[in-house]
């Protein structure tokens, strides 16, 4: 019983100093790109195959300020647990965090998208404003070029897309998109 208290105490002070409830002043020159996430979301996903197949399903995503409020994570996860008909992952799925931190030299925010489910998909990018959407470019992990978009992002709502770069060299497919639906 003592070691489960210990854990739990540990887990406690870790996601009290990890999370902060705003951004940090050092960052108040910045364009707060990505701030509109902060919260939790309902998602409705649609992954495009490299095949053609197209598997629709339910997720979640949960943001916060992190980092003495130097930097925004989420916890991206579809299906959401709730849904889940194994104790593991299938392809496609995501139990994954995005951490975004601001670049000064680049003054562009850097995207890191790690995926223990499925690491094909952990994803760097280097993201700025396009009008009124967010435009990243990056690359997966085996080095293949992506484009990731927020684009129609209200208070309540956002329309998320990734394409990557065919074998082609010259077509984007899009592989991924997300509808998300501010929780509360």
């Amino acid at each position: 019983m003592r070691e489960r208290f210990v854990a739990m105490t540990s887990r406690s002070a870790f996601l009290d100093a990890l999370a902060c409830s705003r951004r940090s002043s050092e960052l108040d020159h910045v364009d707060d790109l990505f701030g509109f996430l902060i919260g939790s979301w309902d998602i409705d996903a649609t992954i495009h195959g490299a095949d053609g197949q197209v598997r629709r399903t339910r997720g979640e995503v949960h943001a916060s300020w992190v980092l003495e409020g130097r930097a925004i994570q989420d916890l991206f996860i579809f299906p959401r647990p709730a849904d889940r008909t194994s104790g593991g992952s299938a392809p496609g799925d995501r139990y994954a965090t995005t951490i975004r931190t601001y670049d000064r030299e680049r003054a562009a925010w850097r995207v890191l998208f790690i995926n223990p489910a499925a690491v094909e998909t952990n994803a760097e990018l280097t993201a700025r404003r396009n009008g009124q959407a967010i435009a990243m470019e990056g690359h997966l992990a085996d080095r293949t070029p992506i484009r990731w978009r927020y684009e129609d992002v209200t208070e309540k709502s956002f329309h998320y897309s990734a394409h990557r770069l065919s074998g082609d060299g010259r077509t984007w497919q899009m592989y991924l998109e997300i509808f998300g639906r501010r929780v509360g």
